[in-house]
């Protein structure tokens, strides 16, 4: 579980050299990867669900630092299409069209985004959550995949689930731009 002493204590240092350029790769240790190796192949569903509560636990250490690191413009231009779905089906099949990567308008801006501004738009999709964007449902219960991986990602000291977070996001929307190798 997350230490909060040890966030409170640390995190604006943690965020101020993560958001200010720090590799992931200098955090990324084999528990971070073995972590993104048994997220990844999980349901969309069930990883909505597991980012939902990584957010609601970390977000509040976290993400509040990120928007100073991010182009409002872009994330405005994201949630000025988002809020014209209405609550309900529409959202939850937008964000799922964000995980998987479909080729829409809103996944397009998305794959567009840092990994800043793709971690602040998850930060503040969860946020949003049961409020004015559609929420789990009360009764809903992680599988005991989803367990696994929600606590293996709580085993991850703070540096790791941050860039455990940066990494499930970064890989997230539609990437429209043709990479020359």
């Amino acid at each position: 579980m997350i230490d909060a002493t040890k966030i409170h204590d640390h995190s604006d240092e943690i965020v101020d050299q993560i958001l200010d350029g720090v590799s992931p790769e200098n955090v990324r240790t084999e528990g971070v990867k073995k972590v993104l190796s048994d997220f990844n192949p999980l349901e969309v569903d069930l990883k909505l669900a597991i980012l939902y509560y990584l957010y609601t636990e970390m977000g509040k250490s976290v993400t509040p630092a990120a928007p100073d690191a991010t182009d409002t413009d872009l994330t405005n231009a994201f949630f000025d299409e988002f809020n014209t779905l209405p609550k309900g089906d529409a959202q939850l099949d937008a964000m799922r069209a964000l995980v998987r990567g479909d080729d829409c308008s809103l996944s397009r801006t998305y794959g567009t985004f840092t990994e800043n501004n793709k971690l602040v738009t998850w930060y503040f999709l969860a946020v949003r959550m049961g409020d004015d964007v559609i929420g789990i449902p009360e009764d809903y219960q992680l599988s005991e995949a989803g367990k696994s991986s929600l606590d293996a990602v709580k085993q991850l000291d703070f540096e790791q689930q941050f860039t455990f977070l940066r990494d499930v996001a970064a890989c997230m929307g539609k990437d429209t731009i043709e990479h020359v190798v």
